[in-house]
């Protein structure tokens, strides 16, 4: 949990048991925590395990001190969510000042990096959410924490949730701090308070702080996790200030290229010297490592769902052939013609057959992913998860937009096209040109056609590759109507097995 310490000379370890005898068995001194001293101990009434943070009794006389002391208790006391350590008393005996906390058996974030090494992407992507949700919560109520460090971060060993302690120096104000309270101060100028090593510029030089100097911080925490090091390197707190005011962070990919570097850039964001620079908000710091996240791996079932059947590609070109080619006119010829209602029928029915089959292997395809435990929901989730990676590759080759070649593609096709317009309306006589222009405009209208037409289908070509219609189109369907309905009928007298559940990465415990 905390950092291991030495028993405190401040006060001795047999008066603090005397003194919460009837309440708590402290069992031994765990770290330091702010301006208190941090036991765990077994609460006596409801047989659990707590840590109860002190405040030291040469304090405890002061009246600024103890207020200061009090004040983080309630802070603290106000805030419940997941990611935050709850409080669950607050109480004075004697002369010892303290508060009991949930017992998080685990470890610092400190502690991890210094024993384990950097953490991979995956595990450092959920730190940064759940501290950044704690964070936004916070934020929301008015309170920036101000002391965002891997010492105040503990690792809970039976879930693997980050959850952030220690608001012994946040400051409260009765209103949400966030970007848009810029015009209003979240913490006193002309103090510097905090941690050295993990303090936003604005914070060093002592000025106005708002939500964004703790995304700054944890940007800091987030390098360290990632990297195994700091972004700054000193060995005084004022060499640490200094660098923090006026020397760029490293980009953390330089540092550490083995991270992703959608992750790193999302880091490097956090570390901007600017408060506007950085994320707005710890919600859109969430997103962003939410969105950057790589999804998990794909259920076997529906991984060979999406894989291309070429062993059917080749039926499936040869049943659209002879339907569109062969069979829908021969239908329509027997409708037209004088034939005996025999031949009408087996026409009729022949057509049928031909649009049927692709229905059928459809279904037949979607019955065997049902049988699987899977549903159309976990189908669209991974066509959606594979074009979102599919347009960032996309985009990354091609550009978002199209480029200069590609648009003027486009407009000699437009121009083609207007030409065999044209040329078509001349013919037909309703453009008046003179006589001896018009032998040449047969050739002029095929030209232009040939033009527009070549012009199109290498326009389509830039396009398609820029844009992967065919997976837009194939997302769209099984999202659509249409998917909803085929696997409703395929659905018909499957025996459903337990589905396969995707466990997402907040509910992981990592080895």
């Amino acid at each position: 949990m905390w950092s291991l310490m030495p028993e405190p000379t401040e006060l001795t370890l047999p008066e603090l048991r005397a003194a919460l005898a009837h309440a708590y068995d402290v069992e031994a001194p765990i770290g330091r925590g702010g301006m208190g001293l941090v036991y765990v101990a077994r609460e006596r009434r409801l047989d659990r395990r707590v840590a109860i943070k002190v405040l030291p009794p040469e304090l405890a006389v002061d009246d600024a001190s103890r207020q200061k002391f009090l004040r983080e208790a309630r802070t603290v006391a106000a805030l419940t969510h997941p990611n935050i350590v709850p409080i669950y008393t607050v109480d004075e005996i004697k002369n010892f000042v303290f508060f009991a906390m949930a017992y998080v058996s685990g470890e610092t974030l400190a502690q991890r990096v210094a024993t384990g090494g950097p953490l991979d992407a995956h595990r450092a992507a959920r730190l940064l959410c759940d501290i950044g949700e704690a964070l936004g919560y916070a934020h929301a109520r008015g309170i920036v924490h101000r002391d965002v460090k891997p010492d105040n971060i503990l690792l809970d060993g039976d879930t693997g949730r980050a959850l952030l302690s220690d608001f012994g120096i946040a400051h409260t104000s009765p209103a949400p701090v966030s970007a848009a309270r810029l015009g209003r101060p979240a913490a006193p100028r002309g103090q510097v308070i905090g941690s050295a090593a993990f303090m936003s510029p604005e914070q060093a030089r002592g000025d106005a702080v708002d939500a964004r100097s703790d995304l700054y911080s944890l940007g800091v925490v987030a390098f360290y996790a990632l990297s195994g090091r700091l972004p700054f390197r000193a060995t005084t707190e004022t060499a640490f200030l200094a660098l923090h005011i006026a020397e760029p962070a490293p980009p953390l990919a330089r540092v550490a290229p083995s991270v992703p570097p959608r992750l790193a850039q999302i880091v490097d964001r956090c570390l901007a010297k600017e408060p506007w620079e950085r994320f707005p908000d710890a919600a859109a710091l969430v997103k962003a490592v939410v969105d950057t996240v790589e999804p998990l791996p794909v259920p076997l079932a529906v991984r060979a769902f999406l894989v291309r059947s070429t062993h059917l590609e080749g039926p499936a070109v040869i049943n659209t052939f002879m339907t569109g080619a062969i069979l829908l006119p021969m239908a329509v010829a027997a409708w037209l013609s004088a034939a005996p209602p025999v031949v009408r029928g087996l026409a009729t029915a022949t057509l049928g057959a031909g649009l049927i089959v692709p229905g059928v292997v459809a279904v037949a395809r979607v019955r065997r992913l049902l049988a699987a435990g899977h549903d159309r929901s976990d189908l669209v989730a991974a066509l959606v998860a594979r074009q979102a990676r599919r347009r960032e590759e996309l985009h990354f080759v091609y550009g978002p937009r199209p480029v200069g070649i590609e648009r003027a593609i486009a407009w000699l096709a437009r121009v083609a096209l207007l030409g065999t317009a044209a040329a078509a309306a001349t013919i037909a006589g309703v453009i008046a040109v003179p006589l001896d222009v018009l032998p040449l405009l047969p050739g002029v209208a095929v030209a232009s056609a040939a033009t527009s037409l070549l012009a199109s289908v290498v326009a389509r070509a830039r396009t398609e590759q820029r844009t992967d219609p065919r997976g837009e189109r194939r997302l769209q369907f099984w999202r659509g109507p249409m998917g909803r309905w085929l696997f409703r009928l395929a659905g018909v007298g499957v025996e459903h097995t337990p589905p396969i559940v995707n466990i997402l990465h907040r509910s992981e415990t990592p080895a």
